[in-house]
């Protein structure tokens, strides 16, 4: 990769991450319920990924359960703002992440655009990153272009690997 593409990358996550950031709030309420309720639904699903076996502390991917998702959906718009502070926590911890651009995917819609954007823009996990450009992808093709074609030279096979997949998309629907 030359100057001028690294540049163009860092300017392009700069850019994600100002979006990101301006689009969180705008025009979503502070909802305490619905606070309350995300708090609840993902304390409830990341305390399955971790456990203690005589002493021995355990650590297994846990996929969030339908149930989890159908509640999350029902809170709708109201989920967004509580579930992009998880993306921002100072202590990431992978799990945490990817359940919040999880459930920001089930949701849809534009006001998920920012925090998936930040997401992929800033976690340091592949596994997150390749997720939530699903997400954008899901939600607006135009603008997942851009994070598309910084993804297939991203530094991890799984993000490059999900660029690739939806840049076949997008051939495919330009034919």
């Amino acid at each position: 990769m030359n100057q001028a593409q690294r540049g163009l990358r860092h300017a392009l996550v700069l850019s994600c991450i100002v979006i990101g950031y301006a689009s969180l709030g705008f025009g979503q309420a502070n909802d305490p319920k619905s606070s309350a309720i995300i708090d609840q639904i993902m304390t409830t699903a990341l305390s399955r990924c971790y456990s203690t076996v005589n002493g021995v502390k355990r650590i297994t991917f846990e996929p969030l359960t339908n149930q989890e998702v159908a509640e999350v959906e029902a809170l709708g718009q109201k989920a967004v703002a509580p579930l992009a502070r998880y993306l921002d926590l100072q202590q990431k911890n992978g799990f945490t992440q990817l359940f919040a651009v999880k459930f920001l995917m089930a949701i849809g819609g534009s006001s998920t655009l920012g925090p998936l954007e930040r997401a992929f823009a800033q976690d340091q996990w592949e596994v997150t990153r390749a997720a939530a450009l699903d997400g954008i992808f899901a939600v607006s093709h135009a603008e997942a272009k851009p994070y598309v074609e910084a993804a297939l030279g991203d530094t991890f096979q799984l993000v490059r690997q999900t660029a690739h997949h939806l840049s076949s998309l997008y051939q495919q629907q330009n034919k």
